[in-house]
C-alpha cells in the first residue's frame, strides 16, 4: 500500500497590497496581506523604510505596536491574515513598508509595498481688493 501525504506551503495568498499604493494624506489606510503557512505564526513583523519594527507577534501572542508608533498604527496578524493600519496618514508616512513572517517551521516569507501619500488639495479664493491688488485667501 502506498500513502501519499501533502507537502504544507507557506506563500502569500491572492490578498497583498498593490505596490505603489496610495493614499490622500489625512486618511486612513489598512495594507493587508493573506497567506497560508506550514505551522504557526513564529515571528511576524512590520518593518519601515529603515527596517525598524513598527509591529511585531511571537508566536500565540497579539501584535505589540512599537511605542513610537502607537499614536497612529494599529496592527493585526493571524495564522492567515495581517493588517497594518495607519491612521490621519501624514506625508511622512511615504515609503516603503515590509511585511515578514516565519512559521514555526522556520520557513520565511516577505513583501514589500511603496506607500505613496498624496498631498492634500488646497483651496484657496482671490479676490480682488483696489487698483490691480489681489487678496489670496486658503478656504
Amino acid at each position: 500500500m502506498v500513502y501519499f501525504s501533502e507537502t504544507a506551503v507557506t506563500a502569500f495568498g491572492s490578498l497583498k497590497p498593490s505596490n505603489p499604493s496610495f493614499v490622500r494624506e489625512g486618511d486612513n489606510i489598512t495594507l493587508k496581506w493573506n497567506y497560508t503557512i506550514d505551522g504557526s505564526v513564529g515571528v511576524a513583523q512590520f518593518l519601515n523604510a529603515s527596517d525598524n519594527a513598527i509591529a511585531a507577534k511571537f508566536g500565540n501572542g497579539d501584535a505589540t505596536v512599537d511605542s513610537e508608533y502607537q499614536e497612529r498604527f494599529r496592527a493585526d496578524i493571524s495564522n492567515t491574515l495581517a493588517q497594518l493600519t495607519i491612521i490621519t496618514v501624514q506625508r511622512s508616512d511615504s515609503g516603503p513598508y515590509k511585511f515578514i513572517l516565519i512559521s514555526t517551521k522556520v520557513v520565511a516569507i516577505s513583501n514589500e509595498v511603496e506607500l505613496t501619500v498624496q498631498c492634500k488639495l488646497l483651496k484657496y479664493s482671490i479676490t480682488y481688493v483696489k487698483s490691480g491688488e489681489l487678496s489670496l485667501e486658503r478656504n
